[in-house]
This record gives structure tokens, sequence and C-alpha cells, in this order.
């Protein structure tokens, strides 16, 4: 449940960056490349979210969709965080790719095998 809860605090905290590069410099600014990177991290930080609800509901691809969306955050924040553009600094890439490989590890350790194996057989 922790993991759950944590996913959406995450989500919205990345999520308001995203949103604010989508909004200034990619709407009001009129450039294309931040409103594409704000539109892309604005969708994986939704995915991020649906992910914790997904687990603290106990959906049966919450597991799926956590290695999904784990891998999309780490994929996202090393592109946008790579120059010519650097959308992102360095210090949120490398946080969002720690937390990343800390869902992968969570959604592969036995206490995940135990949870699916709950699910299955009840």
């Amino acid at each position: 449940m922790t993991l759950a809860v944590l996913n959406i605090a995450v989500a919205l905290l990345l999520g308001y960056g995203a949103v604010a590069e989508l909004w200034i410099r990619g709407v009001r600014g009129g450039e294309t490349q931040p409103l594409i990177i704000g539109i892309v991290g604005a969708l994986v930080s939704l995915a991020l979210a649906v992910a914790g609800l997904a687990r603290l509901r106990r959906w049966p691809n919450a597991r799926q969709l956590t290695i999904f969306t784990a891998v999309a955050l780490v994929v996202f924040h090393v592109y946008a965080a790579l120059p010519p553009h650097r959308n992102v600094g360095i210090g949120i890439a490398l946080l969002a790719t720690v937390y990343g490989v800390a869902l992968l590890a969570a959604s592969f350790t036995g206490r995940g095998r135990r949870e699916r194996a709950a699910h299955a057989s009840g």
C-alpha cells in the first residue's frame, strides 16, 4: 500500500513539472519540443498515478502496468535530460531513474510474487 500511495504522490510532483513545461514553454512560448516533452511527461505521470491506483485496488494487471510505467518513467526522463534541449534537470532525471528501477525491483521481488499468488488463488 505504501508503494501505491508513493506512486500517486510522485506522479503528482512529476506531473506538475510536465504541465508547467507544456504550458509555459510549449503553449505560451510556442516551442514545439517542450510542448511534446510536456505532453509525454504528463502522460507518463498519469500512467504512474494509474499504476499506483491499480496496486492500491489490487487490479489483476497492476504488476504489468507498474513494469510498463517504470520503464516509461526511466526512458522519458533520460531522454528529456539529454542535450541539446535538456527539458529535465540531471537531478530530477537521476531521481526518476532511481525510482523507476525501485519500482521494477518491487515488481520482481518475493513480495510481488506473494501478492500475485494471493490474487490468483482468491
